[in-house]
């Protein structure tokens, strides 16, 4: 048996994280390996040709790291010794082939969990970059060092299960909170077949509860930690005008150290929902041959909006009121207007398109998310449209079928057209706030009110539609933020809060313009309508079939008492 299935054998998998990338055009190859070391951590580098495919496993015992590149066309020749230093946490690499795929096997000695990311190529690197690192046991304690110091830290292991130290005491403030909760996170977990981990729903509040007490204790513990620190101020001074010497001379391929990984959000649960759910649609900002904006690391708009959409998705799965719909559920081209059409069809009750912005000029300055609604303007000539092209039969909501039978009316037709795109755009207003309000307690925000604009996929007279700037990929920060999975399910996080928020607040808002319209609808059906006839008034009208004239107004909805011949009536 060789090594890899006698490790396979040996050791469950306890982390897979699985990176699947379009190939290339041209067959990919692995150019360079290198190494570098500091008090702090290893990188190890693999620099390719093109995007890497490729695997990462930890064994159980944290003792193996196993990366895997697939379809490599220099798989024979590809490197196979690295120069580690003798104080890594890494002391050993191993090379073993699987037909095309190159696996390397890191031995590992007091190493926290590794982590890998990908760099694109860029002006001053041709090549992609798979980047991991290993950060020390020093620095950053094993689970085993959790085991044996107690005191240091609020995680220990009991008959194979971690726990959480009541104590808050013993929390270690220099080990990362995202480690303890990613401890917490395996406590309450399994892991399926495939590597990924699931949690049932009777352990989510159980969960939720740890979670809390969790990042309590351990802000506690940081504020401890602080007051402790100022007693050594004016060494700290000049440490961190040392440390300001050293970040200006960070290279863009280190920044990820600076831009620290956010916490990660509630973990959503799938529900049943209701009978009848209200149906989000949320629209992934561009995709297929559109990329949107591109930063300067290469990150890629329509990635981003797709990965926060899909999260997003999942927290509104997690409402039984709610049934979250993709307008795209992966990269593909999808024309602006039919975007709307599709939401229309799928009988979306709301529609939210999730984009990133950018600055033209390449100011880097330009930073926060942003929430934006239809203008007023843009309303009305989308109306217009409407009524000339004859396209009202498409609308829902009830408003289509009231205008169907205002043929001869176009007054009637008008105004049915235009109660129903303000009733949602007020709701698109009320929706903006609530989740700008749920943004702002995470992240910047670039204005604090929605932003009204003229944007195609806000055109629906009839489903209140938004769209949210998630930040702006040409910030370099906001870019490497954006691009992080964790900061990524905040932002769909909060946008599902605000989202939640707004049909908590406003129970009657979110279906006043069906309810209207279906009123209208069943009040005209099987109505004697008239036709205006010259000399003919409303009084006189009124008199001849025994109603009166506010009557007739009000089932019309006229605001003036002139009328024009040839038009059509409705009798009360």
């Amino acid at each position: 048996m060789s090594f890899l299935n006698r490790l396979c054998a040996t050791f469950t998998v306890v982390i897979s994280v699985l990176v699947l990338l379009p190939q290339s055009a041209i067959a990919n190859s692995l150019e360079v390996m290198r190494s570098y070391h500091n008090a702090y951590k290893t990188r190890i580098v693999l620099e390719l040709k093109s995007k890497p495919n490729y695997s990462t496993f930890l064994s159980k015992d944290g003792n193996t790291f196993v990366v895997r590149l697939r379809d490599l066309s220099n798989y024979q020749t590809a490197p196979k010794a690295l120069n580690l230093s003798a104080k890594s946490c890494v002391i050993a690499l191993e090379k073993r082939l699987d037909k095309k795929d190159v696996r390397y096997l890191f031995s590992l000695k007091q190493c926290s969990v590794p982590k890998a990311f990908v760099l694109e190529a860029s002006k001053t690197s041709k090549n992609y970059r798979l980047v991991l690192d290993f950060e020390h046991a020093n620095k950053t304690s094993t689970s085993k060092d959790r085991q044996k110091n107690t005191k240091g830290t609020t995680l220990k292991t009991q008959n194979n299960k971690t726990v959480v130290v009541k104590d808050p005491s013993a929390i270690d403030v220099s080990v990362p909170l995202k480690n303890y909760e990613r401890d917490l996170f395996i406590k309450y977990t399994k892991a399926t077949k495939d590597g990924f981990r699931t949690m049932e729903p009777k352990d989510v509040k159980a969960y939720q509860k740890d979670l809390t007490k969790l990042r309590k204790d351990y802000k506690a513990a940081c504020d401890k930690k602080a007051q402790q620190d100022k007693v050594s101020a004016k060494k700290a001074t000049k440490q961190s005008q040392n440390l300001k010497n050293t970040k200006a001379k960070t290279t863009k391929a280190e920044i990820e150290d600076v831009v620290e990984e956010s916490v990660a959000p509630p973990v959503p649960v799938a529900v049943k929902s209701i009978s009848k759910p209200f149906i989000i649609a949320i629209d992934a900002g561009h995709g297929g041959k559109d990329p949107g904006a591109i930063g300067k690391r290469g990150v890629r708009e329509k990635n981003v909006t797709l990965a926060i959409s899909k999260a997003l998705v999942n927290y509104i799965n997690s409402n039984k009121q709610f049934r979250g719909t993709l307008i795209r559920a992966k990269d593909i081209f999808i024309d602006l207007d039919r975007r709307s059409e599709i939401a229309r069809k799928r009988k979306a009750d709301l529609l939210i398109s999730v984009h990133a912005d950018s600055v033209e000029s390449g100011s880097s300055t330009a930073r926060g998310a942003s929430v934006l609604v239809l203008s007023e303007r843009r309303a009305t000539r989308e109306n217009s449209k409407i009524l000339q092209k004859k396209q009202q039969t498409k609308l829902i909501g009830g408003a289509g079928e009231v205008m169907d039978q205002s043929v001869g009316n176009p007054y009637l037709a008008t105004a049915i057209l235009d109660m129903s795109s303000t009733n949602s755009r007020s709701e698109g207003n009320l929706l903006a706030k609530e989740i700008l309000a749920k943004l702002k307690a995470f992240t910047h925000v670039r204005k604090s009110e929605p932003i009204s604009a003229s944007l195609a996929v806000l055109k629906s007279p009839d489903i209140p539609s938004l769209l949210i700037e998630t930040g702006y990929l040409s910030n370099r920060y906001e870019e490497i933020q954006l691009n992080q999975p964790n900061y990524q399910k905040q932002i769909a996080y909060r946008i599902y809060l605000g989202i939640k928020s707004y049909y908590e607040k406003y129970p009657a808002q979110k279906i006043k313009s069906r309810q209207e319209s279906y009123a209208r609808t069943n009040s005209l059906k099987g109505k004697q309508s008239i036709t205006v006839k010259k000399g003919e008034s409303l009084s006189g009208i009124a008199a001849k079939y025994g109603t009166s004239v506010a009557s007739l107004k009000k089932t019309n909805n006229l605001k003036s008492d002139v009328l024009r011949v040839g038009q059509v009536l409705y009798l009360p």
